[in-house]
């Protein structure tokens, strides 16, 4: 969850500045398959802010909410 903040702020901050940043997609992955187990194929970061409000899914509706998957325990 921690690396999903770091990324995901950091977006939210640099969009305020107006500066062109994406998280780097091998991170964007590891969330992205955490969080989001059924999320679509596609760029990674793209679909990481599409699964988190933060930008369109070709397809789908835009998310208004989402929340944190706790981990499963066998």
């Amino acid at each position: 969850m921690g690396r999903a903040e770091v990324l995901l702020h950091t977006f939210d901050i640099t969009q305020g500045l107006g500066v062109d940043w994406l998280p780097p997609a091998p991170r964007c992955v590891a969330v992205r398959d955490r969080l989001f187990p059924d999320a679509p194929p596609g760029d990674p970061a793209d679909v990481l802010l599409g699964c988190t409000g933060r930008g369109e899914l070709e397809g789908r509706p835009r998310r208004t909410s989402w929340s944190w998957r706790a981990a499963v325990s066998d």
